[in-house]
């Protein structure tokens, strides 16, 4: 079993950092307790040495499993009372200015607590002897990393296919072929395949590469895997090429001479299976020599990156196969032949074939597997639809987790996150990067934001093939993705495995006993029918730093239970929600209640001192309290069309507002008071101009106001808005959305020509009449006479979209 312990070491790597700043803080520990910090720092460096080693271990003894996850609750529970510390004992006022009376008297009234976190300190001192001592009886450290390669390569079946038997192959066997033998210059010509695990990349270059074949006087197909022995590759090579030449000879740097010599003057053709890094393929690649004789390279991946450093523009990403091919090919492998299925196996075959998502490996995996065994509903639902716990399965299950393997550590934790959200579920970037900076996840880097290098980690796990693009923006970049079943089923079994999500779905009534200490919590709920489920047991859950619950609301823990909680969402929860106890979650970064039935927020609200994220888009909140202006570190504040408290400027590290446009009287509005706010980089307004109006009110935007915003989305009932000269001069995103239009005569928007850093406007009207058409063709009008540079100007009318 690999261990999953990406966010581990970066924990560990972290902690000795953050108990030196709590060290140089004026903070008044209790005798011995600095001693026991300082103990703490230097033992957690030591760990941290065997933890990295660990790491690399693919398939670890218990004894290894079991220290590393002794050393996870270890290092979470630190970093549990670390951030507690201050806010337990609040020495935030121990300055110079402080009165001596004022610190004796706040001394005495902390006393008890002091009490507690000293004794909590001694525990913790304990549990670090008895875990470093762990680690030098099992020697735990000195291991080399071992990369065991499966007895028998689960590909087999790309290997020796039948081109007969091959489903869906012809039009892409044909595209990529055209791509190989296209015409152009002579010479050497590079195309890559590139996929999902299963996806049938090196069956369609096997296909292509027999096709296209003839007129080549040097052929070699090689594999190298993600291990890769360069040596070997090259010496595999060498023997196909030449029959003179032995595999085993010289070393790379000889093998790539002597193949540069042989295929100097020959017009080839290779196949290189399986690369898996940009740094292989520099090595591979100087083994041939561009001659311009029209030579050609195929190479398969499963990372783009790795396909582009070889091929340029010339990569064919594989698809999934359609429900007809995977129809045929799944009736092929489980019944021997089209239209094969027995009438009672049709409803449960349709399930399994969703369940594999169209990818070629699960569909032969599965059927091959069923085409064995007894022809009853009950075989086929326990063998086609519950994988994790079946043993044959594994050849599959070994190739999805290469892909998992090759990640680097901080991917690994990111990727195995997602196993809290259901099968098929589509998340949202901007949600899912927010959640991981509150999780941790995140490392620091410099000149580049916490939220900025996780959208970086998901586009690189999307570059891997690990997860899918859903929606995209209208920029181009990705909005949403999806996780393929089949990833998605393999990173459930790496979450249970290493206990990193406690999943409780709708038809358990509580935590499964096995999961141990509990710090992400996912509540699959179905529907109300849950409400009459037991609430789940809050001790159980009491150290979790993140709960996530779906559908409805029922069995959601007691807040006040949940002292260390950092994350929770309920975007989209139906049901009553109690938010007794929520000011006590001193942790809190990240508070998602969009779409929930919630209709207000705690007064004490702004007690949440660590708070970055709070959402709460569609519901029926309509004022937010007045404490919400003490959350100092807050950044995105969505509170949609709910209006803000007066003071709201006082916020200086907002980053994303969500609001609605009125102000502190009726007859004010919200811009007047936000305009100096040199933090806001996107802000959403709700506006309301009631048709019935005659003096209609305009939402106008000054001059000399908000100088950093890049995005700006406004929607109104009617539109009527105005920007002024030298207005919005870094706005980059307008998106103007309207439930009709005023008339033929009057746009209702007027100024777009003064928004000088324009590059992308949205203009949307919910109803299509004449006086939405005159506002669309004259804001695009505008738009296009005034911005040439405008990248993209999507006029959206009816949810019709044209450019």
């Amino acid at each position: 079993m690999e261990i999953a312990v990406g966010a581990l070491s970066g924990m560990v790597e972290a902690l000795p950092g953050k108990l030196g700043e709590l060290l140089q803080q004026e903070y008044e520990l209790l005798s011995g307790a600095r001693g026991d910090v300082a103990f703490f720092q230097d033992e957690l460096r030591t760990m941290n040495a065997a933890v990295l080693r660990c790491e690399a271990l693919e398939e670890p003894d218990v004894q290894t499993s079991s220290w590393i996850a002794q050393v996870r609750d270890l290092a979470f529970d630190i970093e549990d009372w670390v951030d507690l510390f201050a806010h337990r004992v609040d020495a935030g006022t121990h300055d110079a200015t402080s009165h001596r009376f004022s610190r004796w008297i706040r001394r005495l009234t902390t006393i008890p607590d002091r009490h507690v976190i000293a004794t909590e300190l001694k525990e913790l001192r304990a549990r670090v002897v008895e875990v470093s001592e762990l680690r030098k009886r099992y020697s735990l450290g000195p291991q080399m990393p071992s990369h065991h390669a499966p007895a028998v390569d689960p590909r087999l079946f790309a290997f020796y296919a039948d081109s007969a038997d091959l489903v869906g192959m012809d039009g892409p066997r044909d595209e990529v072929a055209g791509m190989v033998t296209g015409q152009g210059s002579g010479g050497l010509k590079v195309v890559s395949i590139v996929g999902m695990a299963g996806s049938g990349k090196t069956t369609l270059a096997r296909e292509v590469y027999r096709l296209v074949n003839a007129g080549f006087t040097c052929r070699a197909s090689v594999s190298v895997g993600r291990s890769s022995d360069v040596a070997k590759v090259l010496g595999d090579m060498l023997s196909q090429v030449d029959s003179r030449g032995r595999g085993d000879a010289g070393d790379v740097n000889q093998l790539i001479g002597r193949l540069r010599e042989h295929l100097q003057d020959k017009r080839y053709l290779l196949m290189i299976d399986d690369l898996w890094s940009v740094q292989t393929w520099e090595i591979i690649k100087h083994c041939f020599p561009a001659n311009n004789l029209g030579s050609r390279i195929i190479t398969t991946t499963r990372i783009e990156a790795v396909a582009k450093a070889g091929a340029g523009d010339h990569v064919y990403k594989t698809c999934l196969l359609g429900k007809d091919d995977a129809e045929t090919l799944f009736t092929r492998r489980a019944f021997g032949s089209v239209g094969g299925c027995p009438a009672h196996l049709k409803d449960v075959s349709a399930q399994i074939m969703k369940k594999c998502g169209g990818l070629p490996l699960a569909i032969v995996s599965v059927g091959g597997l069923l085409a064995s065994k007894a022809r009853t509903r009950d075989e086929f639902e326990r063998l086609g639809l519950e994988w994790r716990t079946n043993s044959e399965l594994q050849g599959m299950k070994q190739i999805i987790k290469l892909s998992y393997s090759d990640l680097p550590a901080n991917l690994k934790t990111c990727l195995l996150h997602l196993s809290i959200f259901p099968e098929n579920h589509e998340i949202e970037i901007e949600r899912l990067a927010r959640r991981w900076v509150a999780e941790g996840f995140i490392n620091e880097q410099r000149g580049t934001s916490l939220e900025e290098t996780a959208r970086n980690y998901i586009n690189e796990l999307i570059g891997r093939n690990l997860i899918q693009p859903s929606q995209m923006n209208h920029d181009g970049t990705h909005r949403s993705y999806v996780l393929h079943p089949v990833i998605h089923d393999f990173i459930i079994c790496k979450s249970m495995e290493d206990n990193f999500v406690a999943l409780v779905h709708a038809q358990q009534q509580d935590v499964p006993p096995g999961n141990g200490t509990v710090r992400r919590l996912s509540l699959l709920n179905s529907s109300k029918h849950d409400q009459a489920t037991a609430q789940i047991d809050g001790a159980k859950v009491s150290r979790a730093r993140s709960i996530t619950v779906f559908s409805h609301t029922g069995r959601t823990p007691r807040l006040n239970e949940l002292s260390v909680l950092r994350v929770l969402d309920l975007e989209g929860c139906q049901g009553p929600l109690c938010l007794d106890g929520l000011y006590k979650l001193l942790l809190l970064r990240y508070l998602n209640l969009k779409g929930t039935d919630v209709s207000e927020l705690p007064e004490q609200i702004g007690e949440l001192r660590c708070l970055e994220t709070l959402d709460v888009r569609s519901t029926k909140v309509k004022v937010l309290p007045p404490s919400i202006v003490k959350l100092e570190k807050l950044m995105h504040l969505l509170a949609g069309n709910a209006k803000l408290p007066s003071g709201i400027t006082k916020m200086k590290s907002l980053l994303t507002l969500s609001c609605s446009n009125i102000g502190k009287s009726a007859d004010a509005d919200i811009i007047q008071e936000l305009r100096n706010m040199v933090s806001l980089r996107e802000m959403e307004l709700f506006c309301n101009v009631p048709r019935t109006s005659e003096d209609k009110k305009q939402v106008t935007f000054p001059s000399d106001g908000f100088q950093s915003l890049k995005k700006l989305s406004i929607r109104c009932s009617l539109p009527s808005v105005t920007f002024v000269t030298d207005a919005l001069s870094k706005v980059e995103v307008l998106e103007l959305k309207f439930e009709e239009g005023l008339s033929e005569e009057s746009s209702g928007v007027s100024g777009i020509e003064h928004l000088s850093g324009l590059k992308h406007m949205i203009i949307e009207f919910s109803q299509h009449d004449a006086g939405a058409a005159a506002a669309t063709a004259a804001v695009k009008t505008t738009a296009e006479k005034v911005h040439p540079n405008c990248q993209v100007i999507i006029v959206n009318v009816d949810k019709k979209t044209n450019e």
